[in-house]
């Protein structure tokens, strides 16, 4: 039994469109014994044998188990009703167009009667009940579903119709160009308005095709207008009422995949013991890892051989002894969590740390022959920089004190973009909460899935502190430093929900404009010591900066550790901060000051 889980709108929309492409493989194989069947039918979609299970075992409305199998609770219900009766909760439960031979399907399964015999007699039946409307190609749908009307008023169509003017004038609005007596009408009003409410294009195409002048011949017909529109194969009949493009659905099916792992844990499975994984099995999963072109995961493995899922009570105990048994095995590669990979099937480049990353060190001497760009211990710097040197946004590859890195912050963390790693499609793993990453195996596969349901591979080296092969999202992020994300751990490890901020961090942020300006100073830099650039940069901020913004600035022009920087402005009397002010301003008049004497013995010896 499904314990009570609360969803959101969004997501029992989605679901519903998972719900009925289940429904319709339920119909058209009578009943699902073994799930992992019906989860194969549905590969296609995107939905495994874990998710078909939770939402079969989560939507009693829609499922029942039944005779020890699974079928459309509809089937059960219906038994005994009238025709008509059963026809409308057949549809109504599915939740969209049906084509006509499913619906004689389910409709003999419930009532006992023969396929062929129901099949002949359906349509001519539909055709006269005015509760369906059905489609020039043979779909069935309700008539609430749509716009029915004839030469009713206006504000009585709309009424019996359940639509106002405020639904119907947008979309006249957009579709008035259309004419809806020309074939092929219907089609181009989808791709011009979609998505569209069904309701409101017929509203359209009625006041249209029926206007409300009494010599006018009335040529509204909803199995015409309607019918075309739920039949066109490159859109979708939405749980609410409207027409969407069909690349909308891939959007449902992701939303609803998520919904089935937050179901999974509340599903109640039969309590058996932990399985015996086999030495064939292990074999057969091996083969089958290293002939694929992608991770394969111990979870889908014991789907597809054991028909385990999270919802079963040992499954904790199950995973751990097929990841035993798998990692022990050398001829495939464990690359984190429960993935396992073809050995050495992995992009050469995230084995080592970029050349840009290194950070440069200078041998400018001033008048006195000593060092220009000088790093001072703790004790040197200006209290305040001691604390930003910690903070996260601060440190970077190979600038890091891993025993720094921030707490964990639950299942979600917000990551800022910094402009080195936005033109090598990197991530510093020091911006991580501590243990959001695994430790162990040094090399990591992880997959980030964003709103739109696209997904991306990721490396994560561990030992080179980086993650890698971001570089194609990177770059169709406009802003080059700045740009913040959200990532999400979901019920997968090693999966994570990805999603850009709207706004960018204050601090790091660098514009269009400003980039030109520091790559302008980035072309002089040639026998320039880092406090020469640090001079440049701050040319810019008459009202002072952030340390944060000038590292950011500074790191655009030459790479220069946290470090250093802290030590030029707590050191050079020509760079200071006012009372209770977090910012720091350069005060070009003191620039022949130089070098604070007084700073001298806190200068790091190498």
């Amino acid at each position: 039994m499904a314990k009570t889980v609360t969803f959101k709108p969004e997501e029992l929309f989605a679901r519903s469109y998972a719900d009925r492409l289940i429904l319709s493989q339920l119909t058209q194989i009578e009943a699902a014994i073994k799930l992992s069947e019906l989860a194969d039918r549905l590969s296609n979609s995107g939905m495994g044998l874990s998710a078909v299970r939770s939402l079969l075992a989560s939507n009693p409305d829609k499922f029942i188990f039944h005779e020890r199998r699974w079928v459309p609770t509809a089937r059960i219900e219906g038994q005994g009703r009238p025709f008509s009766e059963a026809a409308r909760l057949l549809l109504e439960r599915f939740g969209g167009p049906m084509p006509v031979e499913e619906v004689a399907l389910e409709l003999s399964r419930a009532r006992g009667e023969s396929f062929e015999k129901l099949v002949g007699m359906l349509l001519p039946y539909l055709h006269k009940d005015p509760q369906f409307v059905v489609s020039p190609k043979g779909n069935v749908m309700l008539a609430d579903w749509g716009f029915v009307a004839n030469d009713e008023s206006i504000e009585r169509a709309y009424l019996l119709n359940g639509v106002t003017e405020e639904d119907v004038e947008p979309a006249e609005k957009k579709l008035a160009k259309i004419d809806f007596r020309q074939p092929g009408a219907v089609a181009e009003a989808l791709k011009i308005a979609a998505p569209i409410s069904l309701k409101a294009l017929g509203a359209v195409a009625w006041k249209q095709l029926s206007p409300q002048t009494p010599q006018s011949i009335l040529l509204y017909n909803a199995s015409k207008i309607v019918g075309e529109a739920i039949d066109m194969e490159n859109y979708v009949f939405g749980a609410d009422g409207i027409v969407y493009p069909l690349d909308e659905a891939k959007k449902w099916v992701s939303m609803a995949l998520k919904v089935a792992d937050k179901i999974a844990p509340t599903i109640e499975v039969e309590d058996i013991a932990p399985i015996d994984v086999k030495s064939d099995d292990v074999t057969k999963m091996i083969k089958k890892i290293n002939a694929s072109a992608d991770s394969v995961t111990a979870t889908k493995l014991l789907e597809e051989f054991y028909e385990i899922t999270p919802s079963n009570k040992t499954f904790p105990d199950d995973l751990a002894n097929l990841k035993d048994a798998l990692t022990a095995d050398k001829a495939i590669w464990w690359v984190g969590a429960d993935r396992f990979r073809k050995p050495d099937s992995a992009p050469d480049f995230i084995y080592s740390i970029p050349d840009p990353f290194q950070y440069v060190q200078t041998d400018n001497l001033n008048e006195e022959g000593d060092l220009v760009d000088v790093e001072l211990t703790d004790d040197g710097l200006s209290s305040s920089l001691r604390k930003l040197l910690q903070h996260p946004l601060a440190t970077d590859v190979l600038d890091e004190d891993p025993g720094l890195q921030p707490k964990s912050s639950g299942n979600e963390t917000r990551l800022v973009l910094k402009s080195i790693h936005r033109e090598l499609g990197t991530f510093p793993m020091c911006q991580f909460p501590q243990g959001w990453i695994d430790a162990m195996p040094n090399i990591q596969e992880l997959i980030f899935i964003d709103p739109n349901g696209r997904e991306l591979q990721v490396w994560a080296n561990n030992q080179a502190r980086l993650l890698f092969n971001l570089i194609d999202w990177w770059y169709e992020q406009a802003i080059e430093s700045g740009s913040v994300f959200i990532l999400t751990k979901t019920a997968k490890p090693n999966v994570f929900e990805f999603a850009w901020e709207d706004q960018t961090d204050p601090l790091l942020y660098i514009s269009s404009q400003r980039m030109e300006q520091l790559r302008e100073i980035q072309a002089g830099i040639e026998g320039k010591s880092t406090l020469d650039l640090l001079v440049e940069v701050m040319g810019h901020w008459p009202k002072g900066a952030d340390f944060l913004t000038l590292l950011a600035e500074v790191n655009v022009v030459r790479r220069t550790t946290r470090r250093l920087l802290a030590s030029l402005l707590s050191s050079y009397q020509c760079f200071y901060q006012r009372s209770g002010s977090p910012v720091w301003h350069f005060d070009s008049k003191k620039i022949d000051l130089g070098f604070d004497k007084a700073k001298k013995k806190f200068i790091k010896k190498d």
